[in-house]
């Protein structure tokens, strides 16, 4: 599995739908969904099983 950061964004959700679609190993999206964070940008692997979404702020430490 990998872990990306701002998987929501413009450039982060299309690395996670890249991914998604050219690798078999899950991604675990974070994102705080500020401003350029938007979850429609990933409607499409919504229901993959290999993509799980956090919404949340690196720097919460009880994340």
């Amino acid at each position: 599995m990998i872990f990306v950061t701002g998987g929501a964004g413009f450039i982060g959700s299309n690395f996670v739908l890249n991914w998604l679609a050219t690798h078999d190993e899950a991604v675990l999206n974070f994102d705080k969904l500020t401003y350029a964070g938007n979850l429609n940008n990933l409607v499409t692997v919504r229901d993959n099983p290999k993509h799980i979404f956090v919404q949340g702020d690196i720097c919460d430490t009880e994340l």
